[in-house]
C-alpha cells in the first residue's frame, strides 16, 4: 500500500479511509502507530520517528490489536481511567433536623426528557460545535468536535454523557492530511460523574465531579484522555437545570407565601425528586 520511503497523498487518503470504516483502528494509531501499522502489514522507513507506546497505553493497545484481529469495531469494555480534580466543596441545602424526619411538605418531580431538554438547550449554546485539538504524536493532531449533553441517571447516581466527533491529521515533512477532507471521522463518547448542587441564587445545576471516566466507541490515549475530559471540565464542568423555588404562595385578600426549604435531592432513572420542607 505505501511507498517504503514516504507515504503520498492517495496512500494516506487510503489510510484515511479505514479509519473512518473502524474507530478501533483510530485508537491504536494514536495509541501505538508502529502496531497500527505492523497489523496493517505496513513498515515504510519512516515508521523509525514514531513514538513508542506509553507504558500506561501499553495493555490498551494489545487490546485494541486483539479485537481488530477478531474483526471487532468496539471493546468488549469502555476504557475508564480515574481523573481527580480539585476537590468541590458544595455546601448542603438548608435543613432542619427535625424537617429530614417528617414527610416532606412539598415534593417537585422533574422528569429525564425535561432534563434532558435543558441540557440539549445548553449544548445548543456552549458545546455543539466547539472544538478541542490535542496533539497525540509529534506528527498527528487529534480534533474533538462537541455534538450532544444528556444525562444517565440511574438510582443515587447521575453521569453527563458528552458525545463528540474526532479527526485527525497527519503532518509529515511540511505537507498535512487530514480526516476532515476525507469526510470521515471517529466517534467518541466521554461518561462523567455528575453530582446536583444549589448556588445561592437557588439555581439547581448538574456538576461534574470527582471519579472514574468511561470513554466509550473510540478509547484513547491515557494522556489525551485526561486533557479532553480536563477540557471538558471547563467547557460543561456546571450546567443549569431549573430555578429552584423558594415561596408557595397562598392566594387571598391579603395573598400569602410560605417559605420552602430544600432538604433533600432524589436521583433514579425517571428523575429527580426535590423535597421541601416548610
Amino acid at each position: 500500500m505505501f511507498d517504503l520511503l514516504f507515504p503520498n497523498r492517495k496512500d494516506i487518503e487510503a489510510l484515511f479511509g479505514m479509519l473512518g470504516d473502524n474507530p478501533l483502528l483510530a485508537s491504536l494509531l494514536m495509541i501505538s502507530p508502529l502496531e497500527a501499522f505492523k497489523l496493517l502489514n505496513i513498515m515504510p522507513q519512516f515508521l523509525a520517528g514514531f513514538l513508542p507506546t506509553a507504558g500506561e497505553d501499553a495493555p490498551l493497545a494489545e487490546a485494541l490489536i486483539q479485537a481488530l484481529r477478531a474483526g471487532r469495531t468496539t471493546l468488549e469494555q469502555p476504557q475508564v481511567i480515574e481523573f481527580e480534580q480539585p476537590q468541590v466543596i458544595v455546601p448542603a441545602p438548608p435543613a432542619e433536623a427535625a424537617a429530614t424526619l417528617a414527610p416532606p411538605a412539598l415534593t417537585l418531580s422533574i422528569a429525564t426528557p425535561m432534563l434532558q431538554q435543558a441540557l440539549q438547550l445548553y449544548a445548543h449554546n456552549n458545546f455543539e460545535g466547539k472544538e478541542f485539538v490535542f496533539p497525540a504524536q509529534s506528527w498527528m493532531d487529534v480534533t474533538t468536535r462537541g455534538e450532544s449533553i444528556a444525562l444517565d441517571l440511574q438510582h443515587g447516581r447521575a453521569r453527563i454523557v458528552a458525545r463528540l466527533q474526532g479527526t485527525m491529521a497527519i503532518k509529515l515533512a511540511g505537507r498535512q492530511f487530514d480526516l476532515k477532507s476525507q469526510r470521515a471521522s471517529f466517534p467518541i463518547e466521554v461518561r462523567v460523574l455528575a453530582a446536583l448542587k444549589v448556588d445561592p441564587q437557588d439555581r439547581l445545576f448538574v456538576h461534574v465531579t470527582d471519579g472514574a471516566v468511561s470513554i466509550g466507541r473510540t478509547p484513547l490515549p491515557a494522556r489525551l484522555a485526561n486533557d479532553l475530559v480536563a477540557q471538558l471540565t471547563k467547557t460543561i464542568g456546571s450546567i443549569p437545570i431549573v430555578q429552584v423555588p423558594t415561596r408557595f404562595e397562598i392566594p387571598g385578600e391579603p395573598p400569602a407565601a410560605l417559605a420552602m426549604h430544600l432538604t433533600t435531592i432524589g436521583i433514579d432513572q425517571d428523575g429527580l425528586k426535590l423535597d421541601f420542607s416548610l
